[in-house]
């Protein structure tokens, strides 16, 4: 129960992490990622929530877990048993698990999965070469490099963060403005891990893995999608 596995918009308070273990796939007998859940709340109703995606998402690979989709909630009428509030909170549970999975989405993969992503085929498992895993700091800019630091975490095939403070030059109740002139962001991102989510979780999910950096800056304009979405 520590700051990063707190999931945000929750009425109770919530915390969900996960561990990788190698396992031997049954099928094609190659060693493969596969993630185990823990999560707790202390809030009786969502205790009971965190158990269901604890289970249900427990065992699986983290490109399996990439492609669940948040409307199976509506199909298990799970939200006829929610007020708004805890059926967003559900949601946000479910894009803090994938986040976590985004980053060891590419691991461990099967042969066929390698030979699919050389040959072009699927989504579900990028190659480790198409997920970009460092960028170059800009000195006196530590709202950037904070935020590229941070964003990294989604395994993105694309990032590219501009800095536009200087067209809002002194703009009032920014500390990042205060601190190094650092106020406004456009940020166009990539990400396996925004698979299945809409437009408002994929922003929720970003707000998330900035983490206390958003509380600095005064806004971050957002362009987010999928690896399917930009071939398509």
């Amino acid at each position: 129960m520590i700051p990063e596995n707190k999931v945000p918009g929750c009425q109770s308070t919530v915390y969900v992490d996960c561990t990788p273990e190698k396992k031997m796939n049954e099928i094609t007998g190659e060693e493969e990622i596969v993630l185990n859940y823990v999560g707790d709340s202390d809030g009786l109703l969502t205790k009971g929530l965190v158990a269901l995606l604890v289970r249900g998402l427990g065992g699986c690979t983290p490109e399996q877990i990439q492609k669940v989709s948040p409307d199976f909630i509506k199909e298990a009428k799970i939200t006829q048993s929610l007020t708004p509030g805890r059926n967003n909170g559900f949601l946000n549970m479910l894009a803090v698990m994938k986040a976590k999975a985004a980053k060891y989405a590419g691991e461990g993969l099967t042969k066929e999965e390698e030979t699919s992503n050389a040959e072009g085929g699927g989504s579900a498992a990028l190659s480790t070469m198409d997920i970009i895993t460092s960028f170059e700091p800009v000195q006196g800019k530590p709202m950037y490099n904070a935020m590229m630091e941070s964003l990294l975490k989604l395994k993105p095939t694309k990032l590219e963060l501009v800095d536009n403070s200087y067209q809002h030059a002194g703009h009032a109740g920014s500390k990042g403005w205060e601190e190094s002139g650092e106020s406004h962001f456009q940020l166009d991102i990539v990400a396996e891990a925004f698979d299945g989510l809409p437009l408002v979780k994929r922003h929720q999910l970003v707000y998330l893995i900035i983490g206390s950096t958003m509380e600095k800056i005064h806004a971050l304009q957002i362009n987010a999608k999928t690896p399917s979405e930009v071939a398509n």
